[in-house]
């Protein structure tokens, strides 16, 4: 039931903010711009954005060190393309568990564990989105078309750092006092009906296990490069977009576009992100940059579907390959730890 709603809200913010984007637009001028994309520079940016996925698998094995300190990197890529698949065929954000899910499978390791690990990530990405964004709008070559837009900008940016230094808050409290998260999670757990508390207890544990690469300075340290490395080479696929689409715009701007993409796409919407991604790019390049509104516009369809479609492809073949199949993956996320662990086997095509 949750999950419905979740869809059903998702949806419509999609839709909504797709309507709001394309509102009075000549769709048609739109699609002709799409068309008259350079196409080596499109292949080179969508090239860029696809190998990020490669640098996301990279940087997992350092947060997944706790767990286990060797995990296979084609493991870790087949996770996470099957991960992006999801999200971008699945409603209601089902690729993280999905991502979690088959690595657990893969490498024999807790799927609540590999999730905790999953929100460790996030957490870096926040920071290092949110850095990266100041610093652009920082930098001499970025250039603000309004005022008052750049304004609005700045003040979501200060909205969101508020919410994520809470997050960081809570994180740092259960890593310090373990004990108490585990006492208030084991008095919860008491309240819930039949095996819930108990399934409650394990995910519970398999979160603190995960959280573990945050005690050490060195696993710190060695995430947020990696967290930098890979911004700032995605920041270079709109770069390249840019260029595909003759938008006149610099890297700085790209940087800028990246934050403001990263932000959106968090909010609920439809499967592969539709509506909040184009908004960003709208608010971005028209609102904020100047960029008229055509080349814009293009560059938002055409890069996010040039973009979804080899991430999907790959996430495809990897889960055909490893034997896996949605009638497993659901009643696993229904289920909790125990019936991930029930349906727990080696991969049949591996």
């Amino acid at each position: 039931m949750t999950s419905s709603w979740k869809s059903v809200i998702g949806l419509s913010i999609s839709v909504l903010l797709l309507w709001w984007v394309f509102r009075g637009e000549d769709l048609g001028a739109i699609a002709a711009e799409v068309a008259a994309a350079d196409p080596w520079w499109l292949l080179a940016s969508v090239f860029v954005a696809t190998a990020g996925y490669l640098l996301r698998a990279m940087r997992w094995k350092v947060l997944l060190a706790p767990l286990r300190p060797q995990t296979g990197l084609r493991p870790r890529f087949a996770a996470t393309s099957i991960g992006f698949m999801v999200n971008n065929l699945l409603p209601a954000r089902a690729g993280e568990f999905a991502r979690a899910w088959s690595l657990a499978r893969m490498e024999k390791l807790r799927t609540s564990a590999c999730l905790a690990s999953l929100a460790v990530e996030r957490l870096f990405d926040g920071v290092t989105v949110v850095a990266l964004l100041v610093v652009s709008l920082s930098l001499p070559g970025f250039r603000a078309d309004s005022e008052l837009a750049g304004n609005i900008v700045r003040g979501a940016v200060a909205g969101f750092l508020a919410v994520l230094a809470i997050v960081v808050l809570v994180v740092v409290l259960v890593l310090a006092r373990p004990d108490w998260a585990r006492a208030i999670g084991r008095r919860l757990a008491s309240r819930l009906p039949g095996a819930a508390g108990e399934r409650t207890l394990l995910i519970l544990d398999g979160l603190i296990e995960g959280l573990g690469a945050l005690r050490s300075p060195m696993l710190v340290v060695r995430a947020a490069g990696w967290s930098l490395v890979f911004w700032l080479w995605h920041s270079a696929s709109f770069w390249l977009g840019f260029a595909a689409f003759g938008i006149d715009a610099g890297y700085a701007e790209a940087l800028f576009l990246n934050g403001i993409t990263a932000l959106a796409v968090a909010l609920p919407s439809a499967p592969g992100f539709f509506g909040p991604f184009e908004a960003a790019v709208r608010v971005a390049l028209v609102d904020v940059l100047g960029v008229g509104e055509n080349p814009a516009l293009a560059f938002a369809a055409g890069y996010h579907i040039t973009t979804f479609i080899p991430v999907t492809a790959i996430g495809l073949w990897f889960f055909w390959r490893m034997g896996f199949s949605f009638r497993e993956m659901v009643p696993a996320r229904k289920g909790g730890e125990e019936a991930t662990r029930r349906g727990r086997r080696q991969p049949s095509r591996a």
